[in-house]
């Protein structure tokens, strides 16, 4: 008790009053020995009132925690910062979006203080939203808030520029061994007997970041679960996948709708963001206009319309094959890149249609589509081969899944393949959230579009789902190829092992299993019988 403010108080008190007059006495003193301003000498000086400080367009305090000098730094500065921050996870961005989205709030919520909690997961959530790659959409709202619109483009190319450029140069490598007419037929078996385990493998981190994304996305709430099956349900029965972009677009709204509905009841109150954010202005530093937002949303659906026409048109003369088959690669990829939404799990199974197998039901490209650009690369772009080994290539790169792009581009038409299909499924997602940033300041106010966006990325989960099925039932095959998936998802899940190591080690695991023919037979591999082991017998019909 004797420590209480009061005790203190009533100890010290008395000292203090018995000092005060010493204390005038000083003063008065020192007053007494200062000239009178007639005696000649020099008068003290009087240092000058500071001026008022000079207050900035844009409060650093209501710039969403961006730090005393954040807005007050010149604008170079705060570009430099994007860089030197952006730089390293170039090197370092593995495990896909959701590890990405977690080194991004540590690193520009947390340590940075470049936005505050409840901006971020707003913009989390718009990205997960919207079509294209979440997480590099992430890191330019991440550089846009830092320094503009030239800052969103600076994260973007140095968060993404380490895997597109080792999938550019291996894809080119497998194009000029492997797929192209130069190919060496030694070296494509080999080379298929190599990757048996890496698509099982690759698709194990699929299985993984659908677990993860759906206890982020949905957890044990009925109605966000119940929103992602009947989204994956749908989409599993879809007979084509040349309307799929449109159903998954009207579920993704359903679910808005359906969110908004559930939340005006009182018992689900605390399940929604119902509570208007501060608002901080901090959007409004990014350079960017309503009028620029408006221009971005033609220029991106344009091209949507302008490429899909001249791709299916069959009076267009083309220059030669190649450049007919380099506009369909960009027309393809930028088709997917405006309609896809929930990452690069969801559109890996439109890949493999497109890439793959062209000539499947509905649609056939190249008979239902003679004549065009579409129908000039044949019925297989790529082996089924060589996607597996590129997606198990980007999964276990840094950067986003949609890297993969490039791999594919290359592998398919070269350099230049690699740059326009990194470019097409990449511009859209790029284009639309510099076009819908400049809008979200007002909209991010409404109570129904915060809800809605949480049944949109419920449903978008359930595409995630709908790839991890597609997926297995086309590289999972026989049950050595189960258990190499199995073995690649514990490692990762289960002890933490790196996905890249987890990967290599699938490969080789995957080429014992197929030279021992253990859990066999693996028919589907062209070079199946070259082993004494291998049970050729059993092949439907007898391989001979």
């Amino acid at each position: 008790t004797n420590r209480t403010p009061a005790a203190i108080l009533q100890r010290r008190l008395p000292e203090t009053v018995a000092a005060l007059p010493s204390l005038k006495q000083s003063m008065t003193d020192q007053q007494a020995e200062q000239p009178p301003s007639g005696s000649g000498a020099p008068a003290a000086r009087v240092a000058p009132e500071a001026p008022p400080p000079q207050v900035d367009q844009f409060d650093p305090e209501s710039a969403g925690a961006a730090g005393k000098d954040g807005l007050d730094a010149p604008y170079a500065e705060r570009l430099l910062e994007v860089a030197k921050a952006f730089f390293p996870m170039g090197f370092l961005a593995f495990g896909g979006p959701q590890a990405h989205i977690a080194m991004f709030l540590k690193a520009f919520v947390e340590e940075k203080k470049w936005l505050d909690d409840a901006r971020f997961m707003e913009l989390m959530s718009l990205g997960q939203a919207m079509p294209g790659p979440t997480s590099t959409q992430m890191a330019c709202a991440m550089g846009i808030s830092r320094a503009g619109w030239l800052g969103g483009l600076v994260s973007f190319v140095l968060f993404d520029w380490v895997g597109f450029a080792v999938c550019l140069a291996v894809g080119t490598i497998v194009y000029t061994f492997l797929e192209g007419e130069s190919a060496d037929p030694t070296a494509v078996n080999t080379y298929r007997e190599v990757v048996v385990g890496m698509g099982p493998a690759a698709i194990s981190q699929v299985f993984i970041a659908a677990y993860t994304l759906g206890n982020k996305a949905c957890g044990t709430d009925k109605v966000k679960v119940g929103l992602a099956a009947v989204t994956c349900f749908v989409a599993l029965v879809l007979p084509s996948s040349f309307i799929a972009a449109f159903v998954y677009l009207a579920m993704m709204i359903c679910g808005g709708l359906i969110t908004i509905v559930d939340s005006q009841r009182e018992s689900r109150k605390g399940v929604y963001p119902l509570k208007p954010p501060e608002d901080h202005d901090m959007l409004r530093r990014m350079g960017l206009t309503p009028v620029v937002g408006y221009t971005l949303v033609f220029v991106a659906a344009a091209l949507l319309v302008v490429t899909w026409s001249l791709a299916l048109s069959t009076s267009v003369q083309w220059s030669s094959p190649y450049s007919a088959n380099l506009f369909a690669l960009f027309q393809t990829l930028y088709k997917m890149g405006i309609t896809i939404y929930g990452g690069g799990q969801v559109v890996l199974p439109m890949l493999e249609n497109e890439f793959v197998d062209r000539c499947g039901d509905s649609p056939n490209y190249v008979d239902d589509f003679a004549g065009t650009a579409v129908a000039q690369g044949g019925c297989e772009w790529v082996s089924a081969e060589s996607f597996a080994f590129g997606l198990a290539l980007a999964q276990s790169l840094p950067g986003p899944l949609f890297n993969f792009s490039a791999f594919l581009g290359a592998a398919f038409l070269g350099v230049p393949g690699g740059i326009v299909g990194f470019i097409g499924l990449f511009s859209p997602g790029i284009l639309l959230i510099y076009a819908f940033m400049p809008f979200w300041e007002k909209a991010r106010k409404k109570t129904w579009v915060r809800v809605m966006l949480v049944g949109m990325n419920a449903s978008s989960i359930g595409l995630v789902f709908t790839a991890c099925v597609k997926l297995y039932f086309k590289y999972v095959k026989t049950s050595g190829e189960a258990v190499i998936m199995l073995v690649a998802a514990l490692a990762v899940k289960g002890y933490g092992v790196k996905a890249p190591i987890a990967i290599i080690v699938s490969a080789a695991l995957g080429w014992c299993f197929f030279a021992l023919d253990a859990g066999g037979p693996y028919c589907h591999v062209v070079t199946y019988g070259n082993y004494p082991l291998h049970r050729t017998e059993l092949c439907v019909p007898p391989l001979k």
